[in-house]
């Protein structure tokens, strides 16, 4: 068929598919005796032409009868595998997720034990899938919303498609968001096609008005919260950069206040809990607050690329002040105290002794006592007969003005207590830990911690239930009993809400700190789109902005402290990887 002819029908089929009617349009031109004769040239026009210098890992089933096609000079990689009994261990992830490979599935019936044992796996997600279905009296449209194929970012689907003399394919794709998601490219031609980009679309170009429901709980500040207390509006940073994507993807969001089970979000015994349980079991599509990107949170979810770093901080109770009457022993060190006793002794014994052994008569020896005293307090007196007692006079001169003006330095500048900074002096200290019962990982992480100090810890801990806020950690706090633990951006917060600053500080030294990020459901084709605009608005500066805008107005004193909330990056950490 002459080549106007072919574009003709490519248009009236596209036209057809807008129209949502692939089905009514092709099937009056399928045979069910017609066996589809051009498979070896599709695979041979794929391979030279738009795959033409891409790994391929193509999987055939048992019915599907086709000969190797011709390979040009620079061949690609093919692995092959068949449909029954495929087993996804036996393959490395780079050849199963990922844009290493590009996977094609040859099918001539519905590959549902494929499908089957895919889906029980994690591991399968190409970024690129190529369905190619080989048996013309089948209709395989159903197969583009099936779960495991649903999960690549690019998908493609060859449907036959015979009339008269055109023997060729139907080339499908899927938008997941439209109202009608199958959709039609055209006709398989090669001339069509000529490289990846133009058989695999972008299906995720934006979300088409659909609904994202959120798995949250609105108690994270600064990143989603309540305005207040008495009021069901979230707001925060996180929630103001997801209405910037939202307004860029065309999507809107459904907000949770808390979770169903009062769990913020861990492992346990193998199921997880909280808001990434609501991932999981709750058909939640995204998770906005403060997670921090460990080892089984990445293995069972998709996670954007980070865009803050925060750990565990602690408010620990001002140590209490120093007795006043302590100050006229800090302009001296204790070694320069123990000195100036020890050389005060040694002159009143010298100078009692001496002049009994020199003049060998009476000797007023508490006369000559309270004359190496009198230099001391600089009380005039005689030196006649005990001349060498003038350096020791001169010396008492420099060290009684040294200490005058060092006393008055520490009148006038108040003294402060040696605080806790560390962990280490935290364990060894009697001040208990103290923390709110929301389904963390922290409690049983310090427990069964390697680390002594933070063994320590975790057997010192106490807990106190979510209902009660936060009124017992901080009467613990003013009762100089306990240090209460809790993220560190939370905490700030926390301290200004109690009006702490008066009896608390922040200890310098953090916990479990790491890298946060937003998490979806494993294997979310549109989580790089997500991953993409958070990085350039972190990249901007927005997010930082945003961060700072939900913090309290201050005096102007809280700048430094906002910001170095915001680059808690470089914070020393002593078990990072973890998260609230």
């Amino acid at each position: 068929m002459s080549g106007w002819k072919i574009e003709l029908l490519r248009i009236v089929l596209l036209v057809g598919v807008t129209a949502g009617r692939i089905q009514s349009l092709a099937s009056p031109f399928l045979k069910e005796s017609f066996q589809l004769s051009s498979s070896d040239v599709l695979l041979e026009e794929l391979i030279t032409g738009p795959l033409r210098g891409r790994d391929i890992f193509l999987f055939v089933d048992e019915y599907t009868r086709f000969s190797m096609p011709t390979l040009p000079s620079d061949a690609n990689t093919i692995l092959m595998a068949t449909h029954k009994g495929f087993n996804v261990g036996h393959y490395p992830n780079y050849c199963l997720r990922g844009s290493s490979y590009i996977a094609i599935l040859l099918f001539s019936r519905t590959p549902s034990e494929l499908f089957h044992h895919l889906s029980l796996s994690a591991a399968w997600n190409p970024t690129f899938l190529l369905l190619i279905n080989m048996n013309a009296t089948q209709s395989s449209m159903t197969i583009l919303d099936h779960e495991v194929v649903q999960r690549s970012k690019h998908l493609v689907l060859l449907q036959p498609f015979n009339k008269g003399t055109i023997n060729t394919f139907l080339v499908l794709t899927s938008f997941p968001f439209r109202a009608r998601p199958h959709a039609a490219m055209s006709l398989w031609h090669k001339t069509y096609f000529r490289s990846d980009a133009d058989l695999f679309l972008d299906r995720h170009p934006n979300m088409e008005g659909a609904t994202l429901r959120l798995g949250s709980w609105c108690d994270d500040y600064p990143f989603i919260y309540l305005r207040h207390p008495s009021d069901d509006q979230c707001v925060g940073a996180n929630l103001d950069t997801l209405t910037l994507i939202a307004a860029k993807l065309n999507f809107s969001y459904e907000v949770q206040k808390e979770t169903q089970d009062q769990n913020w979000g861990a492992l346990e015994n193998g199921r997880w809990t909280g808001m990434l349980g609501d991932l999981v079991y709750n058909n939640k599509h995204l998770v906005i607050n403060l997670f921090l990107v460990n080892y089984e949170r990445w293995r069972d979810f998709d996670t954007t690329y980070p865009y803050h770093a925060e750990g565990f901080g602690f408010l620990a109770p001002l140590p209490p002040p120093v007795p006043q009457w302590k100050s006229i022993t800090y302009p001296f060190t204790g070694i320069m105290w123990l000195a100036v006793i020890a050389c005060t002794l040694i002159v009143s014994l010298l100078s009692a002794l001496l002049p009994a052994v020199m003049e060998k008569d009476s000797v007023d020896y508490v006369r000559h006592i309270l004359m190496v005293y009198g230099g001391i307090l600089r009380q005039a007196v005689q030196l006649r007969g005990v001349e060498w007692l003038a350096a020791w006079w001169l010396s008492c001169i420099i060290i009684t003005t040294a200490y005058t003006t060092n006393l008055v330095a520490f009148l006038t500048v108040p003294v402060y207590p040696t605080r806790m900074e560390t962990v280490a002096e935290l364990a060894q200290s009697h001040l208990r830990l103290t923390m709110q019962d929301y389904g963390n990982f922290v409690p049983a992480a310090l427990k069964e911690s390697s680390d002594q100090s933070l063994a320590a810890l975790g057997n010192k801990l106490d807990l106190f239930t979510y209902e009660l806020e936060y009124d017992p950690g901080f009467r613990g706090i003013r009762n100089r009993e306990q240090v209460l633990i809790e993220t560190y951006s939370y905490l700030s917060n926390l301290q200004m809400q109690y009006n702490a600053t008066r009896y608390s500080y922040l200890m310098k030294e953090q916990i479990y700190s790491g890298h946060s990020a937003w998490f979806l459901p494993k294997n979310t084709p549109y989580t790089t789109k997500f991953s993409h605009l958070l990085t350039r608005l972190r990249e901007t500066g927005i997010l930082y902005k945003f961060f700072i805008y939900h913090f309290p107005p201050s005096d102007g004193q809280n700048q430094p402290l906002q910001t170095h909330l915001w680059h808690t990056a470089s914070v020393q950490s002593t078990a990072p990887g973890w998260s609230r």
